[in-house]
């Protein structure tokens, strides 16, 4: 399983987890990011002292926003070209997310599929293709109905805070456990400067990996649109180097509305379906320490 981090706003990093690859690094694993107290604290605090007010603010407060969301859920569109081989591939679905003190659970659900050439001028008909992609604070589950397949990993033997899924820290990162500092620690960040007559209320990031970020050798670009007023994510691109163009946009929007435990519960496997799981491999120190208790 790949552990995808272009998306560091939005849900598109967990698409990357299971839709360009199952394979999973030891990097990848909880606890295999170690932080050392005050470590970075000097760099972070030079990377905030370079950029403007108006991006510190920003930043701010999409950092604030995220720590106190309860909830997310919107429609998803997901586009990724191709450029090497000038094809895109399109899909309509939607997204739940919840967090609360304990850990937090995500849906992405995909209805259709469509593949065409990026030149081609007719207009080509998505197929159904139904596809779950479900973590419920322990396992991270897809369940694809066109290969009646079900994939489980698990992430965590325990649920885990939020917090354990900041950027460059656990499993994988989640976007409403963004930091300021993280980010400036990780990229250039600007601001794009809007037409001032767009009434549009989206503010447009720019950022781009620094020569020594972790994700330099992966991407490219990224870019984010927030919308000024709730500082929630509507839109996400990000360029990889292999030359691939990835965005996600949200519509129907709705923030801290109560979503009902059956949301990420997926049908069981019937008959004829196949089903793997990958538990967690414990690290060498969690199996010493069960030696010696």
């Amino acid at each position: 399983m790949k552990n995808v981090v272009a998306n560091i706003i939005i849900f598109s990093l967990v698409l990357g987890v299971c839709v360009r690859g199952e394979e999973k690094s030891e990097s990848a694993r909880p606890g295999s990011a170690q932080e050392k107290p005050g470590a970075s604290t000097g760099a972070a605090e030079a990377a905030v002292d370079k950029v403007s007010p108006e991006l510190n603010k920003l930043l701010d407060r999409i950092e604030k926003t995220g720590a106190a969301l309860k909830s997310f859920q919107a429609d998803m569109l997901f586009e990724q070209e191709q450029l090497l081989v000038d094809t895109v591939t399109i899909r309509k679905g939607y997204l739940y997310y919840r967090a609360d003190k304990e850990t937090v659970r995500f849906r992405i659900h995909f209805d259709d599929w469509l593949q065409k050439d990026l030149e081609e001028e007719a207009t080509a008909k998505p197929v159904k293709f139904e596809e779950d992609f479900v973590f419920d604070g322990l396992w991270l589950t897809r369940r694809n109905e066109r290969t009646k397949s079900v994939q489980r990993w698990e992430i965590a033997k325990k649920p885990r805070p939020r917090e354990d899924f900041r950027l460059g820290k656990g499993p994988f990162p989640l976007p409403f456990a963004i930091r300021k500092a993280d980010v400036l620690k990780e990229f250039e960040v600007k601001v794009h400067q809007a037409d001032p007559n767009d009434k549009n209320e989206i503010e447009h990031l720019l950022l781009k990996p620094k020569k020594e970020s972790s994700y330099a050798e992966e991407y490219v670009n990224l870019e984010l649109w927030v919308n000024d007023r709730t500082a929630l994510p509507q839109k996400m691109r990000y360029h990889s180097e292999d030359d691939e163009v990835t965005t996600i946009s949200w519509t129907k929007i709705k923030a801290d509305e109560s979503i009902k435990d059956e949301v990420f519960e997926l049908k069981p496997a019937g008959a004829g379906w196949t089903t793997e799981e990958t538990p967690l491999e414990e690290s060498p120190a969690e199996e010493a320490g069960k030696s010696e208790s």
